[in-house]
């Protein structure tokens, strides 16, 4: 738990690894999100790891260490993205959502799992990472422009593009929620 407490001397080993006990998983799976790639997600973990270890120096507590480590490993995820352009998009062959309740649920939640996969395919790296850290991340548009190296209004625009897409796509599934 020291990891979740602000300070302003260099994180210690064993903050970092309460770090990772706390959200490993977390940053695996937006990773996962990221890249639609098991192997390539445990890469961006383990460099963003490893670039977070290396440059500790520079966290100076003005967030959690979580959220610094998290930003790092986004990143890293992106980088490696950039990297693989050609081979990166594959469909994901594992479910990783928690399972539902009910069967009737559990055959609903796939279905529109396997078609909001497929409708995130058809849109294009930009948007569907735009998407991904706003949407599902949660990550302000000056952190996603940042990261991605790009103006704010043009994250605007792959988000409302991505929006557009994912809602012609999704049409059917919004009358059902």
């Amino acid at each position: 738990m020291a990891a979740l407490l602000k300070t302003t001397t260099t994180p210690t080993l064993d903050e970092f690894h309460a770090a990772l006990d706390n959200c490993g998983d977390r940053w695996y799976s937006v990773c996962l999100k990221i890249t639609r790639n098991p192997a390539y997600a445990e890469d961006a973990v383990q460099d963003g790891l490893m670039t977070a270890w290396s440059k500790r120096e520079q966290f100076h507590g003005s967030a959690k260490l979580e959220t610094w480590i998290h930003r790092i490993v986004v990143n890293a995820a992106l980088q490696l993205l950039r990297k693989n352009r050609p081979q990166i998009w594959q469909p994901l062959e594992e479910d990783f959502a928690v399972e539902p309740v009910t069967p009737v649920d559990a055959r609903a939640e796939q279905e529109m799992g396997m078609e909001l996969a497929a409708a995130l395919e058809q849109l294009s790296e930009f948007e569907r990472v735009c998407f991904v850290l706003k949407h599902i991340e949660q990550w302000r548009l000056n952190e996603i422009a940042e990261s991605l190296e790009t103006a704010v209004s043009n994250i605007k625009q792959g988000l409302f593009r991505a929006v557009r897409k994912l809602r012609i796509s999704m049409a059917e599934w919004r009358s059902e929620l």
